[in-house]
């Protein structure tokens, strides 16, 4: 079952016993602490995000995500073809080939500096499409859970869905929370599915987009209850291990035997060469691939994507 930030702190009330703000507060260090460390274990494949950018024409360098940690691959689509430059390998390559200006739809290198990537040759043309494969960044989980209002209606088209709120205020803030409609509206009518669905803009305080299309039946002129929530970018089964590690802790702390039993239940991070254990090994196990211990230059090589307009002399 998915954990919110808020349904992850009443679990660390309820295994200490203890629902003040102190020791809900001292849950939020922990937990936190703990999920930085989870997300440390290994290069998750579960960390990548798929992001979108748009050229504009004579325009090289361009913001990225504000979740981004590190690119893994840019891929620029024109006319429908995907083109997948490489990263360029140090500043002294990229500033050598701007030196001289060249303009192209044709990406051949992509390079970051101060939280922005730039394309060469600079993009000719706007409106063409950059897909950013990047590692999100981890933040603390701090967000509480918000449901104020309902909702009126949801529409997809071409496989976006935009949501439609009452008296409700959302925020750019909530990008990147994740979205339930209830099962059933105020009319008992079937319209929500249960499942939480990714929030990938919020353009107004009474709409917003999702990352994937809505699976429940649409709706339209309803009031459905929903609730919004940050969630671990963990794997679902895996959402309650930072409050579990943060109140194994508490009761380690307290010199009470329940904190050994917590983490010898659900495992190490595998602390000072040591593998990882319980839980903790399961993750490793369910979700390690041959790329996950290592970040792979995804680019093609210099020579398969070749502008035909462009030679390159480097």
């Amino acid at each position: 079952m998915a954990k919110s930030y808020t349904i992850g702190r009443n679990l660390f009330g309820t295994l200490t016993k203890n629902t003040s703000s102190a020791n809900l507060l001292l849950g939020d260090q922990l937990a936190n602490d703990d999920y930085r460390a989870i997300c440390a274990v290994k290069d998750w494949p579960f960390l990548e995000r798929l992001r979108t950018l748009t050229t504009i024409a004579s325009i090289q360098f361009y913001n990225l995500p504000y979740d981004c940690d590190q690119v893994r691959e840019i891929a620029v689509i024109v006319s429908s073809k995907r083109y997948v430059p490489k990263q360029a390998p140090d500043r002294a390559f990229w500033d050598k080939l701007n030196e001289s200006s060249v303009t192209s739809d044709i990406p051949q290198y992509w390079f970051t500096f101060a939280g922005q990537v730039g394309l060469w040759p600079t993009p000719a043309t706007a409106g063409n499409t950059i897909n950013v494969t990047q590692k999100t960044r981890v933040i603390d989980l701090s967000a509480a859970d918000y449901s104020t209002g309902t909702i009126t209606t949801t529409v997809t088209t071409a496989g976006v869905t935009t949501v439609t709120g009452a008296s409700v205020v959302w925020s750019t803030s909530m990008v990147g929370r994740y979205i339930r409609i209830t099962l059933t509206d105020a009319a008992a009518t079937l319209v929500g599915d249960g499942l939480w669905y990714e929030i990938a803009s919020v353009p107004t305080t009474t709409t917003m987009t999702l990352v994937r299309a809505y699976g429940g039946t649409a709706i339209a002129a309803a009031t459905a209850a929903y609730v919004i929530g940050q969630m671990p970018l963990l794997p679902e089964a895996y959402h309650d291990l930072p409050w579990i590690f943060a109140a194994g802790k508490y009761w380690e702390k307290e010199a009470d035997a329940r904190g050994e039993a917590f983490l010898r239940q659900h495992g190490n991070f595998g602390e000072n060469g040591s593998l990882p254990t319980g839980r903790i090994a399961d993750l490793v196990k369910n979700w390690s691939s041959p790329n996950t211990d290592m970040v792979i230059d995804s680019g093609m090589d210099h020579d398969e994507i070749q502008n035909p307009n462009l030679t390159i002399m480097i």
